[in-house]
């Protein structure tokens, strides 16, 4: 017989039989092993016609690898999981197999990282192919490998094996690494314990080291993952295959914990060592962008982007060589000022992938900024939208919610909702694509009529069950409480558990506010005891988000500790005039600011040319916040206003009434100043405000009207 499939399993009812399905018409021989499955996995298997092997698990892959290649009666052996689909032509891979020259195959196999984008995946090679009858076995515990054992006078010696790139198109998609698989699965949990074992034996083994942060990262622990990753590259031989993915990983944890400088340290060296690997290169060009290091930036995306033309052998993003980083490419542009070529490139970018909805939105962001009617910008994005007409409406309405352009895009979600009712029946949309519909009817105030909308979505939901409820139904939930009491509406106790009965703790935090609402004061001393200010921050951030003003003014108004919040969140949603208004009628009354406030008032006065009076601000920031993370943005914000104060002192008319001087003299110190500011200024201390925002801080926020003049 010439191939047969080998496959490790335990409780895999919902993944094997996807997995076996792809494998039809090209196995001689189907053996899995069972290593104590309590599930309908065992009579999955055995419809398919498989060998059926018990064993014991030991917390030992290679041990049950290694099982079932005693049992194998073929020539060939392919190497699958249960979570992996094999794709491409089967036939030409086992007429590939009979005229082979290599003893082992690598195949190409692709990660998916996300359900919800096919673009979001890594792409690696491993050995999954390879003749049963060379004495080949597996060995590690965990994320085994595939080695010869030879028994010589000086002892045991032991090989990795490796080979070609199989020819044809055949490779293995993945699908274990998307978050909802590991979290149900408990993989990470599970891997993390062995490995942990493993490191009781070798402390210092570098791949146990690398394995384990890898764990980590899944689990959430980027720190303790930056660590085991620093600590395996300590110990990493310059020469060993995996070291070029660990420096990626590293850099990633580092760039997820805000560590920019030591990410940009640590791929300065590493880019030069490894100049083939896109990924690199890419993420030097994130962490340089994130320092303010533009110029640097562009050159390590453009260099990502020259070595992803070539082809390379290294566990990849997706992208990380073409579209991601043309796309981070273009941000860079865009900050430098380069407009011509910003608008060239995302053009490029869509043509060559249209309904890309990232590129899509960064595109109508950046219109959007550049002073471009809504209108227009919806007509340019029908270009590239493509696809179904419901999809495209729906496509081009997340992207235009998502820039504030609500009136633009509340047709298209009425569109899109018209056809999945037609088509289904009922309201089929994403909770996602719920969230923005309900955000266009809240955008142009049309409060009852997203209330309504929102209470049926939730009362359809699926049940919670044991699961936690997603970020995005808890959002959905708050937007119709807000909603209701926005309309000056009172919540029934019965209504209450109709609509939020799946989620006990948003439940209990809208039942407390609710009580408060009509602004008694035994009222309010019972939520000042009962309610805390985080929970309040959330609920104050919302109806500020959503320009409920008057009711966030309540809120803010009527329990202890949160007007300070209510001032800094008015500045970040982008009303920065009722902001200011608010906090200098505070230190009117209290002679102080906090050091978020100045900063915040500083940056204000910055954006107005103000600069004298921005710098006393900005300094008085850095002091009030010391080590905190307004103190670093303050001193960044000083050195601009100090910059640019020095670059208005060096106006040619300062000096125009001095005798025999042409004011050519100054210019060079004038260049070299205006080359620094912008430096400065391309670094990430100044406010990022979204689409929705930007309009409110250029003057369409008429709904914050009464904080300033009807108090």
């Amino acid at each position: 017989m010439l191939l047969g499939v080998h496959i490790i399993v335990r409780n895999e009812e919902d993944m094997l039989a996807e997995c076996l399905d792809s494998i039809r018409g090209i196995a001689d021989e189907l053996i899995v092993v069972d290593t104590g499955s309590t599930d309908e996995t065992e009579d999955i298997a055995l419809r398919y016609g498989a060998r059926v092997i018990k064993a014991e698990w030991k917390d030992d892959f290679s041990s049950a690898r290694n099982l079932a290649l005693e049992h194998a009666r073929t020539i060939w052996v392919l190497v699958l999981d249960a979570d992996e689909r094999l794709k491409g032509d089967a036939q030409s891979l086992r007429r590939e197999l009979r005229k082979a020259a290599s003893s082992a195959y690598r195949l190409r196999m692709e990660h998916l990282l996300d359900a919800s984008d096919a673009s979001s995946s890594t792409s690696s090679e491993a050995v999954r192919l390879f003749r049963a009858d060379r004495g080949y076995c597996y060995y590690g515990e965990i994320h085994e490998q595939l080695v010869r054992i030879r028994e010589t006078e000086n002892g045991t010696i032991m090989k990795d094996i490796d080979g070609p790139l199989s020819a044809g198109d055949q490779h293995i998609v993945h699908v274990g690494y998307m978050p909802d698989v590991l979290q149900r699965k408990s993989k990470a949990e599970r891997n993390l314990r062995v490995i942990s074992r493993q490191l009781t034996r070798r402390p210092n083994d570098p791949f146990c080291l690398y394995n384990y942060g890898v764990t980590l990262c899944q689990l959430g622990k980027a720190e303790e993952a930056a660590e085991a990753f620093d600590k395996a590259l300590g110990y990493t031989p310059l020469t060993a295959p995996y070291r070029p993915t660990l420096v990626r990983d590293h850099a990633t944890a580092l760039l997820a914990l805000s560590r920019h400088a030591e990410a940009a340290e640590l791929l300065r060296g590493e880019t030069l060592r490894y100049p083939d690997y896109p990924d690199l290169f890419m993420l030097h060009g994130n962490s340089l962008t994130s320092i303010g290091l533009l110029i640097e930036a562009k050159a390590a995306y453009e260099a990502a982007i020259e070595a992803g033309a070539r082809p390379h052998s290294y566990i990849s993003e997706n992208g990380a060589g073409s579209f991601l980083a043309e796309l981070r490419l273009a941000a860079v542009l865009q900050r430098t000022g380069e407009d011509e070529a910003v608008q060239t490139k995302y053009e490029a970018l869509l043509r060559a992938k249209p309904r890309w909805e990232e590129a899509m939105f960064a595109w109508a962001d950046y219109l959007q900024q550049q002073g471009t009617p809504d209108t227009d910008i919806r007509q340019k994005l029908s270009a590239f939208a493509e696809g179904e007409e419901a999809e495209q409406s729906k496509r081009i309405a997340r992207v235009l919610s998502k820039i504030g352009a609500y009136s633009t895009a509340l047709p298209l979600w009425r569109e899109a909702l018209q056809s999945a009712v037609h088509e289904a029946g009922a309201i089929q949309l994403s909770f996602s694509d719920m969230r923005g519909f309900a955000d266009c009817l809240i955008g142009t105030g049309q409060y009852a009529e997203a209330a309504s909308h929102i209470r049926n979505w939730l009362q359809g939901a699926v049940p919670y069950a044991d699961a936690e409820p997603s970020q995005e139904m808890i959002k959905l939930g708050m937007d119709w409480a807000l909603c209701r009491w926005n309309e000056g509406q009172r919540i029934s106790p019965e209504e209450l558990a109709d609509v939020l009965g799946g989620c006990s703790q948003l439940a209990e935090e809208t039942e407390q506010l609710n009580v408060w609402l009509p602004m008694t004061q035994e009222a309010r001393n019972k939520l000042a005891r009962e309610q805390e200010l985080a929970s309040a921050v959330r609920w104050l951030d919302a109806a500020v988000g959503h320009g409920m003003l008057r009711l966030a003014f309540k809120l803010a108004g009527g329990l202890y500790g949160l007007k300070p919040h209510f001032e800094t969140l008015l500045y970040d949603h982008g009303y920065v005039d009722a902001a200011a208004e608010q906090m200098l009628d505070r230190f009117e009354k209290e002679g102080a600011l906090t050091g978020e406030q100045s900063f915040r008032l500083g940056e204000l006065l910055y954006l107005k040319e103000l600069r004298s009076e921005a710098l006393s601000l900005f300094e008085s920031a850095a002091d009030e916040d010391k080590s905190g993370v307004y103190a670093e943005k303050a001193r960044l914000g000083a050195s601009a206003a100090c910059l640019q104060l020095a670059i208005d002192a060096l106006q040619p008319d300062e000096y125009s009434g001095t005798r025999n001087w042409d004011g050519s003299w100054s210019e060079p110190d004038r260049m070299k100043l205006q080359e620094a500011l912008q430096r400065v200024e391309w670094m990430d201390w100044q406010t990022n405000w979204n689409g929705r925002q930007r309009r409110r801080v250029n003057g369409g926020s008429a709904e914050a009207d009464f904080l300033m003049h009807d108090r």
